[in-house]
């Protein structure tokens, strides 16, 4: 190679490194010394939520050189996409996501284990890492600890029902308004899945080293029966609309023709736009019983297949997994109860968040983290099937866990 040659290509390198500092230099983000040029890390995130990570990336790019791509897959058909492409040696470096799928794709190899740092490890509750461990190997960083809770319109409803005897008294009140108690996705077991497990069931049997036995379900117990029960019965009084789903369900509560949903905090977003006033509250009980969600936790997974894995490392530990970067993703879509001690510790000296995230957690208290097995794919799709015949009449409660144990269990 001739030296004009050489000069002439240091020059071409300068002015690309030069070009792309240039709107960090222009928002006044501190610039890193120039590093080698590197190719940009993905992420699959939700639409909101993306708008937050994109503004973490702009100060991971501007310390680092490295772009940061956030990408919106349809979170219904996400899983099913990532596990094809992550298979195939594709899709994004890094994808947040609930933990339950990481027992299937840990076991698929699609997956990278890691290696949080102490900062980390002690940083973060014992109850998130518990979700992202499998095999006595961590597959995720976790964000935030799920559990879905009561919402109610403090308009409507300034003191919810803490049973479901209170709630039907609620209604029947509501109803001479041209309003109603309440809705959910009842098809969705996520939702409906704390009145079935009041009872004490469960999925999975849970063994005493913390694993779960795929050869027995609890879905048809006599507990699981009583919460269908209620399902059955709800929807044949007419106190829920048969063939209602999740846009139903915002657009009723959004519009207050019902005064309370089953939801996540990630609903938060779609209430604070249409200026609705709510509050958190534990489910209402079962003839007695507390009602027992899915403990979910969500986090970001590691593609196995990445090949900037040194650099989505870098961007969790050292820019996402902060209090300042987390605020960032917070203010874009609701965490609800972060996985971060430390930033917990702000959110609780909050007026209005602090009482929610408490709710969470209380929520949370009451039920069990969601096994993270793969056979939870057969279970949630047995599952569906099964809510789906019970509300649309055409089986009984028993008849239809009955049949929705069966397929879990292969039969």
């Amino acid at each position: 190679m001739s030296t004009g040659v050489a000069i002439d290509s240091s020059r071409r390198r300068r002015l690309a490194i030069a070009t792309a500092l240039l709107p960090a230099v222009s928002l006044g983000l501190p610039v890193a010394p120039a590093r080698a040029a590197s190719a940009p890390v993905t992420v699959w995130f939700t639409v909101e939520g993306a708008k937050g990570l994109r503004a973490v990336g702009e100060r991971f790019t501007a310390a680092t050189g490295v772009p940061l791509v956030v990408e919106t897959p349809d979170p219904l058909d996400g899983p099913a996409r990532f596990q094809q492409s992550a298979a195939s040696g594709k899709g994004p470096d890094l994808y947040v996501y609930a933990h339950d799928r990481v027992g299937e794709w840990s076991a698929a190899g699609i997956l990278h284990a890691l290696q949080p740092p102490r900062r980390l490890r002690e940083d973060i509750d014992p109850l998130a890492w518990q979700g992202f461990t499998q095999r006595g190997r961590v597959w995720g960083w976790p964000l935030a600890i799920e559990a879905v809770t009561l919402i109610h319109n403090r308009a409507l409803v300034p003191e919810p029902p803490t049973s479901l005897d209170e709630l039907v008294a609620l209604d029947d009140r509501l109803a001479r308004e041209g309003r109603r108690a309440i809705l959910w996705d009842y098809t969705n077991t996520y939702f409906t899945w704390p009145l079935l497990a009041a009872g004490g069931t469960h999925a999975f049997e849970p063994r005493g080293d913390g694993t779960h036995d795929p050869r027995r379900t609890g879905v048809a117990s006599d507990g699981a029966q009583r919460g269908a029960a209620w399902l059955a019965r709800l929807l044949r009084e007419g106190r829920m609309p048969v063939g209602s789903g999740y846009p139903e369900m915002e657009a009723a509560m959004a519009q207050g023709r019902v005064a309370m949903m089953i939801n996540g905090p990630w609903a938060w977003v779609n209430l604070r736009r249409v200026g609705i006033d709510f509050g958190l509250a534990r489910l209402p009980a079962v003839d007695g019983a507390p009602a027992a969600p899915f403990v979910g936790v969500k986090g970001i997974m590691l593609n196995r297949a990445t090949r900037v894995r040194e650099q989505a490392i870098e961007f969790v530990e050292q820019h996402l997994l902060t209090p300042e970067g987390l605020a960032r993703v917070d203010r874009a879509e609701p965490i609800g109860a972060p996985a971060s001690r430390a930033y917990a510790a702000v959110l609780a000296r909050d007026a209005v968040v602090g009482p929610r995230v408490a709710a969470i957690l209380a929520s949370a208290r009451d039920g069990i983290v969601t096994p993270g097995i793969p056979e939870m794919g057969r279970f949630w799709s047995a599952m569906k099937t099964s809510l789906t015949l019970l509300s649309e009449g055409r089986q009984t409660p028993e008849q239809a866990l009955r049949a929705a144990e069966r397929r879990i269990l292969g039969g």
